[in-house]
């Protein structure tokens, strides 16, 4: 059931497996103040988050009043599972897609704009724009789960699989 709630009456759980990068949480940010809040926050009865940690987070950073809720009546086994299956079923961006995707967008947005709203440098927006992602890192060469994502690593000039330490680098 939806409603509308103060974002203090909501919880973090202490099984939470999420986390979000410090530039794709200032990109939600940015949304979050030109949109609102599109989705609401899953949370079950007693308030525990289930699934929008991040929107929470900026809700309160932005101080808003009320955010929308679905409390759902399930128990915290449930709850971990809804968890889980709502985040990986989300997937990772694919990035020869969202070079399409940046390239596709410039024939009617400047690419100021684009790495304004996407909170890209301009060195990462131009390894989109020019497709030298996918020849530099070999990424076709490569058989991951698409849950999990390519990080680059320092140790050698490919790109390992994993997930990254903290959510603020």
């Amino acid at each position: 059931m939806n409603e509308t709630l103060k974002p203090q009456n909501l919880k973090t759980p202490n099984w939470r497996t999420t986390y979000i990068l410090k530039p794709d949480y200032l990109g939600l940010m940015q949304s979050i103040k030109t949109f609102g809040i599109l989705q609401p926050i899953i949370a079950m009865e007693d308030g525990t988050i289930i699934d929008g940690y991040a929107r929470w987070l900026v809700a309160h950073e932005l101080d808003l009043k009320d955010v929308l809720v679905n409390r759902i009546q399930c128990n915290q086994a449930e709850a971990i599972l809804l968890h889980l299956q709502m985040n990986r079923c989300r997937g990772s961006v694919v990035p020869h897609r969202m070079g399409q995707a940046i390239r596709t967008l410039l024939k009617v947005v400047g690419d100021r704009e684009i790495m304004d709203a996407l909170n890209m440098s301009e060195d990462e927006f131009d390894i989109f724009e020019d497709g030298s992602l996918i020849k530099k890192r070999k990424v076709k060469e490569h058989n991951y789960n698409q849950a999990w994502i390519p990080v680059e690593s320092s140790a050698t000039e490919d790109f390992n699989i994993e997930r990254p330490p903290t959510p603020d680098k």
